[in-house]
């Protein structure tokens, strides 16, 4: 996979990230917890193909799984930490 395909994969997932804290935030649970399977299925997709993407996807679901829990948590940091764990 060339190295533009990779950000492209790892923009996407951050961006399904995003959207579904902000759904959670703004009380579309339901609608938030799709965005998170379908991190899940990228994940999975991810999972013979490229070892970096879905460790990525799987950060994000452990991310999102934390702030659901909590809620107590910025996803801005969320997102930092994300991004500080990939790289």
């Amino acid at each position: 996979m060339t190295s533009a395909i990779r950000e492209l994969k790892k923009h996407q997932i951050r961006t399904l990230f995003n959207v579904a804290i902000q759904l959670l935030d703004n009380g579309h649970r339901d609608t938030a917890f799709e965005c998170l399977i379908k991190i899940q299925g990228m994940m999975a997709a991810f999972e013979q193909l490229d070892n970096v993407l879905c460790a990525y996807a799987k950060l994000a679901e452990s991310a999102f799984i934390t702030y659901a829990q909590s809620r107590s948590i910025s996803p801005f940091m969320h997102t930092v930490r994300m991004e500080a764990s990939i790289q």
